[in-house]
Formats: C-alpha cells, sequence, structure tokens
C-alpha cells in the first residue's frame, strides 16, 4: 500500500484517533470513577494515570521492535486488544483490577496504535500537512467525546458509556487495516559516524516539543481554576475551555493548508510560540466567559498550529526511523511534568506559577528550534 495514498493517510488518522483515546477522556475519567463507581478522588486519579502512563510508556517500548514487525499486524493486536480491554473493564468494580487493565489497554493497544499510526505519518511526503490531518483529527474526537460520552455514562448509570462506544470505534477501524503499509520505508544503510550525526537533528527536535508540552501542560492543568479564581463558576470556565478547544482545530487545518503550499517551519512555528507566550500570560486575573473563550481559543489555535510543524521536523530529520516514535511520549511526559513544575513553585506564586511555566516553555523550545529549522531548511528537509 502506498503510504502517501489518501486512504493510507486516513487509516493512519483513525489509528492515531485511537491513540489518543486515554487522553481524550482523562477530563471525565476521574469524575465518571468517583460518581458511577464510588471510588474517591486519588482512585480515580490513579486509573486516569495509569492508563496514559501505559500509553507513553508503549511509545517508548517502540523503538525497539517498530522497524522490524509488520504493521499490519502489530495494529490488528492493538485494536483488539482496545476492543477486549474495554469492553472487559465495563464488568469491573475493583479498583485494583480496573487499574491494572487500563494500563494494559494503554500500553499493549492505544500507545501501540499511536506508535503506528505516528510512524506512518512520518513515512509519508509530507510531514507536516498530514500531522496537521492528524491533530484535527484528534481535537474534533475530543470535542466530540467530552460532549457524548458522559451523559451516555449518566443515561445508562455505567462506565460502559464512556468505554462501548471507544470498544465500537475500535472495531470500525479494524476495516481499514488493509490501507496500513505493512511496515517502513526502506531505510538507507548508514555508517556508526552517519548513525550518531542522524540522531542529533531528531533528538534535538524532541527536546523542543517535550519542553513546549511541559508549557502547555502547566496552563492547561490549571486553566479552569484561573477562570474560578477569576470569577467564574466551574461549569461556565469548562463551558468556555469546550468552546475554545472546538475553535482550535481551525490552527491544525491552517497548519496543513500552510505545509501543503510549501511554507517553512520557521515562521509559523516562531509567531505560534510568540502568540502563546502572549496569551498564557494572558491568562490571569479577573475573567469573564467571553474573555475566557477568546483568550484560550487563540491560545489553542497557535497551539494546534505549532505541533504539525514540530513534529514534522522531527520525522523528516529522523533517517533511522526510531526517534519519530517518541513523539507520543514526549507529549504525554510534557503534559505531566509541566504540571508538577508550576505545582512547585504555586504556594508562593499562587496561580501565576502556571503562567509564568507555560511563558519559559514556550520561550525555551522557540530557541531550541530557531536553529533547528535553520538547520533543516539548509538540508532540504
Amino acid at each position: 500500500m502506498d503510504r502517501n495514498a489518501p486512504l493510507s493517510i486516513a487509516t493512519a488518522v483513525i489509528v492515531s484517533v485511537v491513540g489518543v483515546f486515554g487522553l481524550m477522556t482523562m477530563p471525565m475519567g476521574i469524575g465518571v470513577y468517583v460518581d458511577t463507581l464510588g471510588f474517591t478522588l486519588e482512585q480515580g486519579n490513579q486509573i486516569v494515570i495509569a492508563e496514559v502512563a501505559g500509553g507513553a510508556l508503549a511509545s517508548i517500548l517502540a523503538m525497539f521492535w517498530i522497524n522490524k514487525v509488520n504493521w499490519r499486524y502489530a495494529i490488528l493486536f492493538a485494536l483488539v486488544c482496545v476492543i477486549v480491554g474495554n469492553v472487559l473493564t465495563v464488568s469491573q468494580t475493583d479498583v485494583g483490577v480496573i487499574t491494572a487493565m487500563r494500563f494494559a489497554v494503554g500500553i499493549l493497544g492505544q500507545g501501540t496504535a499511536f506508535a503506528i499510526g505516528i510512524s506512518i505519518i512520518g513515512s509519508t511526503s509530507n510531514h507536516d500537512r498530514n500531522f496537521g490531518l492528524v491533530i484535527a483529527a484528534q481535537v474534533a474526537f475530543g470535542v466530540v467525546t467530552l460532549a457524548t460520552l458522559r451523559p451516555l455514562v449518566d443515561n445508562f448509570e455505567s462506565i460502559g458509556g464512556m468505554y462501548l462506544p471507544l470498544a465500537a470505534l475500535g472495531v470500525v477501524a479494524l476495516l481499514f487495516i488493509k490501507f496500513v503499509p505493512e511496515g517502513p520505508a526502506k531505510a538507507e544503510h548508514l555508517t556508526s559516524d552517519q548513525v550518531s550525526q542522524s540522531l542529533k537533528l531528531p533528538i534535538t527536535g524532541l527536546v523542543a516539543l517535550l519542553i513546549w508540552c511541559c508549557g502547555l501542560g502547566a496552563i492547561w492543568a490549571f486553566v479552569e481554576r484561573i477562570g474560578v479564581a477569576g470569577g467564574l463558576d466551574s461549569v461556565l470556565a469548562l463551558r468556555s475551555l469546550s468552546v475554545s478547544t472546538a475553535l482550535a482545530i481551525v490552527g491544525a487545518l491552517a497548519a496543513a493548508a500552510l505545509a501543503a503550499k510549501g511554507v517553512g517551519r520557521f515562521l509559523p512555528v516562531t509567531i505560534a510560540l510568540l502568540v502563546q507566550m502572549i496569551f498564557a500570560w494572558l491568562l490571569q486575573g479577573e475573567i469573564t466567559f467571553i474573555e475566557l473563550v477568546i483568550k484560550a481559543s487563540i491560545f489553542q489555535v497557535f497551539w494546534n498550529m505549532t505541533g504539525p510543524f514540530m513534529m514534522g521536523a522531527i520525522s523528516a530529520s529522523d533517517t533511522g526511523g526510531k526517534v519519530a516514535v517518541l513523539i507520543p511520549a514526549a507529549q504525554t511526559s510534557g503534559f505531566f511534568i509541566g504540571p508538577t513544575i508550576a505545582g512547585q513553585f504555586m504556594a508562593d506564586a499562587g496561580l501565576s506559577a502556571a503562567n509564568w511555566t507555560a511563558v519559559v516553555c514556550c520561550g525555551v523550545a522557540l530557541l531550541i528550534f530557531i536553529p533547528l529549522s535553520a538547520r533543516l531548511k539548509a538540508a532540504g528537509l
């Protein structure tokens, strides 16, 4: 199957959406377990963290097998794990069993699917555009998920309202397996010195991605609290974020359009990161519902514009095909590390620690990315 064929790219997008099931259900997962099964907040948090951590670990482990196995078989295995794991979770009520089960779904199913989806996109000829399509699809899926799954849980009074629809989507994804390339594009043989050189650029890009995601995680974890501190109630703050998330699809689609026109990475990423720094700082103090919608929307639009170009830079420079599979791990890790860093300073600085962390991380990521983009342009990547 030609990896640049529309159906192959569409399949990679679908597989990548399956890969973020854990992340997209994270905002509602804790509440679902508390309200439906009577778990404590700590127990609910334990479950969702286990699932996301499993996905991140799968991305790291993929380095050792991604270029050695038939991707169609790997996708089949991952989707079966997602389907079976989600169905079996519905019948469980013990927190330990559910935690172990969700970790298994994360590492064997979602994380494995995400690694292959990213690898497929990374082996296409227009990484940046196709990563834009991936992010747009993931964001759209997140909006639909947040809008529909919690009502289903409440209607059926069961966690099946969250997991059975995801299992059904896994079944739908099975129909596209024949469009998955059987494996990576043929890699050129490199000397040890060439391998060392070939790793520098993608690893630099991965570091920039990780640091940037730390900034995103810092502001995103506390933005609802920032809204409440600014005078909104929690319901209105969350509603404003759902609106901004829906509007943010524009950023990913804009990145795809710019990449399709051959616009380089330097200007879009520089502008996008500078805008994020400005609006990360503006997201504090007294704030109305409309103000939060506008500020959060602008921040998220440029957030989703940045990702495709950063991910594309990593994939374009990853001649060995081993670094790009760490993209999901870098993203997920950033969303854990960033809030942790910000939290260390909140006793003294309050919620503004989240703003400062986001601004600094975006700035550092930009300083790393500028010379990287220049080197990639000089190399024709």
